[in-house]
């Protein structure tokens, strides 16, 4: 479980999953790598929540997290990538800025997710 010296796809394909069996995928989320790249993606994105920012492009939300699109745990080869490739060679977009609300929309999880009630603002003012 030591970490490579050099994250390479390859690299994160062995490394990731030992961590997750060790119960230590935060020791990823520290690296100098990835802070870096997370700062590059929230910077790209002039540090404003991409997902509030479609919903609404007069709301300016600070963007405080990157969400990987495929999920590190099961695509770790693409944990450092900007991008990932379809099977018909499209390219979509694999690190998102996002607000912590919308970060965990995306996860459905603390009170978001199917079953659990949304709650509208009353009008795109949010009052």
């Amino acid at each position: 479980m030591d970490r490579p010296e050099h994250l390479t796809p390859d690299a994160l394909r062995r490394w990731i999953p030992a961590l997750v069996r060790a119960n230590r995928l935060y020791r990823f989320y520290k690296t100098p790598e990835f802070l870096h790249l997370r700062q590059d993606v929230i910077a790209a994105a002039h540090g404003e929540c991409e997902d509030c920012r479609a919903k609404s492009p007069s709301e300016v939300t600070p963007a405080t997290c990157v969400h990987h699109d495929k999920p590190v745990k099961l695509f770790p080869e693409l944990a450092l990538s900007w991008y990932w490739i379809d099977n018909k060679g499209r390219k979509h977009k694999q690190l998102w800025a996002l607000c912590e609300d919308c970060h965990n929309r995306r996860h459905d999880r603390f009170g978001y997710g199917p079953g659990k009630p949304v709650s509208l603002p009353l009008t795109p003012e949010r009052w």
